[in-house]
């Protein structure tokens, strides 16, 4: 079982609850099913299971008995929660590269907003398939190239210019106060501000691209911020310093401890268990998102201007 499904309402889900769960995705009919996505090409089909307004069950399957672009049958393969975001950000460069144990896949995008290598679970593997069919119908590139089984499942795809969509969801937080400066998205950015943050992107470009100068620069930035926090850490609480903050936690390299300011509220019930969900839009280091946690595994409650503390599985849709 998938250990998000309560941040999806159902914190009482259980082995019996997935049998049927799987039994009911297999009995749907891949004909005339306007819930189901399907690519004849690779006999795959995505089945989305609606949960709420923006949440839902995604299962993931091969489609049997293909004839004439039509298919007989639906074999679920796995199933994930996800939630469904509305705040687009564009990147520089992605990277897709699918998972060794399933046909899932993981994209690693480079965003120079917050200076850091973003991974998140792609939620549209289907798209991103049928980009692939389109590049062997065009001729750039070979059919055996791009195999669901190849040997090598770990090989990175570079894809430029397109945009994503977040998403998270968490099945433990808390709401805290926000500090007393309040963070760059509840005042005015001023032309000073908006010129550093100008300058701090170009240093990470050349960075990236090997400048020497631009890599010692940015250290002794780091090195200074490092300074001030200590001298400050002395006498303040880590929460009142900081904003905001996205961090990489535990194994999993999708999984982020994060720490944002409120944008919006949402409150939604679950259509099966009539369990509560709260929708939260959260900017964590100018990073836009759209969160969904359990209302019963939320310490505080929530409202605009107020910060969201914990830890997140990050999602994303690709623009393809």
């Amino acid at each position: 079982m998938h250990l998000f499904l309560r941040a999806i309402g159902f914190a009482e889900f259980d082995a019996e609850g997935e049998k049927k769960l799987i039994e009911s995705a297999a009995a749907q009919s891949p004909e005339n099913n306007l819930l189901m996505k399907k690519n004849e090409y690779y006999g795959r089909a995505e089945l989305l299971v609606p949960i709420s307004d923006s949440t839902g069950i995604c299962v993931y399957g091969a489609l049997e008995d293909v004839k004439d672009g039509s298919a007989s049958s639906f074999r679920p393969i796995y199933y994930y929660p996800m939630l469904m975001g509305s705040s687009r950000s564009d990147n520089d460069e992605l990277s897709i590269e699918r998972h060794y144990d399933k046909e899932s896949y993981e994209v690693i995008c480079d965003d120079l907003k917050p200076g850091v290598t973003l991974m998140f679970y792609l939620q549209n593997a289907l798209d991103y398939l049928r980009y692939r069919q389109g590049r062997v119908e065009s001729g750039k590139e070979k059919p055996d190239y791009f195999m669901l089984d190849r040997k090598n499942p770990a090989e990175k795809d570079a894809i430029s210019g397109k945009d994503v969509i977040l998403s998270a969801l968490s099945v433990g937080g808390m709401i805290i106060l926000p500090t007393a400066s309040r963070s760059t998205s509840r005042r005015p950015v001023s032309g000073r501000e908006a010129a550093k943050d100008a300058a701090r992107r170009n240093l990470l470009a050349a960075a990236k691209n090997g400048d020497q100068d631009a890599i010692e620069s940015l250290t002794i930035d780091d090195l200074d911020t490092y300074t001030a926090i200590s001298r400050r850490i002395m006498n303040e609480d880590v929460l009142s310093i900081v904003d905001t903050s996205f961090m990489p936690c535990g194994v999993e390299c999708d999984q982020y401890s994060v720490i944002g300011e409120i944008l919006e509220v949402d409150n939604q019930t679950n259509v099966i268990t009539d369990e509560k969900i709260w929708i939260l839009k959260l900017i964590c280091n100018d990073i836009v998102f759209d969160m969904a946690i359990n209302e019963a595994d939320l310490v505080g409650e929530p409202a605009v201007g107020r910060r969201f503390k914990g830890v997140v599985w990050l999602q994303g849709e690709v623009l393809i």
